[in-house]
Order: structure tokens, then sequence, then C-alpha cells
């Protein structure tokens, strides 16, 4: 299994830091968008397979950027980091991953289903 290609849209550094650490562990090579770049810039630069997006991003976390994203092949996995304390923003996170029909990850809950889809992704 090749190791993946994992664009990671966060909303601050210390999400970015987080959920690129949880991409290496799981043996695929995170990548970020350089400074000022637009989400929509970053993917088309990097052209990833996958995709992770943090909820709260401003510009990834809703349709206007994940439809695309889908469009271009990239595989989106929507990433809630608000475990279940906030039950507003996760409904909203599940609504708009249903409504799109992408994954979503709660995390730190559910790392390790991070892993398995990047493995999945990565052996398709």
């Amino acid at each position: 299994m090749s190791p993946l290609d994992v664009l990671v849209l966060t909303a601050d550094a210390l999400g970015s830091a987080l959920l690129g650490a949880a991409v290496e562990l799981s043996g695929h090579r995170p990548v970020f968008p350089q400074a000022r770049e637009s989400a929509r810039a970053a993917l088309l630069r990097v052209r990833p397979r996958v995709v992770l997006v943090e909820h709260s991003h401003p510009e990834g976390g809703d349709e206007r950027f994940l439809g695309p994203a889908i469009m271009t092949g990239a595989r989106p996995i929507l990433v809630y980091t608000g475990g279940h304390q906030d039950p507003h923003g996760l409904a909203s996170a599940r609504a708009l991953a249903e409504r799109l029909g992408v994954p979503l990850c709660i995390l730190p809950e559910e790392s390790e289903e991070l892993a398995n889809l990047l493995d999945a992704e990565a052996r398709a």
C-alpha cells in the first residue's frame, strides 16, 4: 500500500499539527495549504486523493468547497474535533456529511476510524 497525499484543512495551526500527526501515524503524508493560499488553490496545487477537512474550517467546511473537491476526484473526509460536548456543532457536521455523502470522523474518539478510512482509500 502506497502512502497517500492528504490535504489537511483546519481552522488553526494547532488543529493542523494534530490532524497532520494523525495522518502521519496512519502512514500517509499530510500536505497543508501554503501561506495565504485558499483551500481551492491548495486542492488544485496538491491534487490529493484525500482531503481531510475540519468542519469549522471557514472555506473547506461547506458545500462550496466540498462539492468541487469531489468533482476533482478527491475523497473528502469531514472531521469534527469538538467531540460530543457540542451537540449543535456535531449535528451540523453530521448533516453536512450526510448531505454530501462523505464520511465524518469525530476526533479524538474515532481516530482509529480515520486511519481505517485513509488505508481503505490507499487500497482503492
